[in-house]
């Protein structure tokens, strides 16, 4: 069987089979003819189930689209059959297509990944928590200021504004703090400020 000109191969995995794994370059793009294959991610050592595609879905194609590599697992979740649309075959489909409808589906691509990684980009440390709130709430701080018809009295801003001392304290506390876990929300256009306090004496 052919598909613009490339061999289409049917494979079947019997359940807890490997269809693809995460970090390899994507060579195929996948279609489930029988079957469940789950789509999973492992983060900190909890393997997170992402999906399930079913009969007549398609997975695996992202890797395709933008040439990256794999973001997930793809394991059989019982006894399945999935055809495989090689790499050479999409790639000439997708050349025949006008230059829009080609620009469109890369920006959606591109749009889904940064979902994904939104999405797996949560709190996880101690860190990653401090940021999180100094984010969220400096965000508020900035809307009460400019937005005075939300807050007239002025009392919500003042009660934040304490809000963000007491996390400054907070954070003291937890500055010899260990956590062993991987901090994903590093100072970014997403969480800019790490906000610290320095002792007296310390510059």
């Amino acid at each position: 069987m052919y598909f613009d000109g490339a061999d289409v191969e049917k494979n079947f995995y019997s359940k807890g089979d490997l269809v693809f794994q995460e970090g390899e370059k994507g060579d195929a793009a996948y279609i489930v003819e029988m079957g469940e294959i789950g789509i999973f991610k492992t983060v900190e050592g909890e393997k997170v189930h992402l999906a399930t595609m079913k009969e007549g879905e398609m997975f695996g194609e992202m890797a395709i689209i933008d040439d990256s590599k794999r973001m997930a697992n793809a394991i059989a979740m019982e006894d399945s059959v999935v055809i495989s649309l090689p790499r050479k075959g999409l790639e000439s489909m997708l050349g025949k297509q006008p230059p829009m409808v080609k620009t469109l589906i890369q920006i959606l691509a591109d749009n889904l990944r940064s979902v994904h990684e939104a999405y797996m980009m949560r709190p996880r440390s101690v860190r990653d928590y401090m940021n999180a709130i100094t984010f969220h709430m400096g965000g508020f701080i900035k809307y009460l200021e400019i937005s005075k018809e939300a807050d007239p009295s002025g009392d919500g801003l003042k009660s934040l504004k304490a809000m963000e001392a007491e996390l400054d304290v907070l954070r003291e506390q937890f500055v010899l703090h260990e956590d062993k876990r991987d901090s994903v929300m590093k100072p970014s256009d997403s969480f800019p400020i790490t906000k610290t306090r320095t002792k007296a004496g310390e510059s």
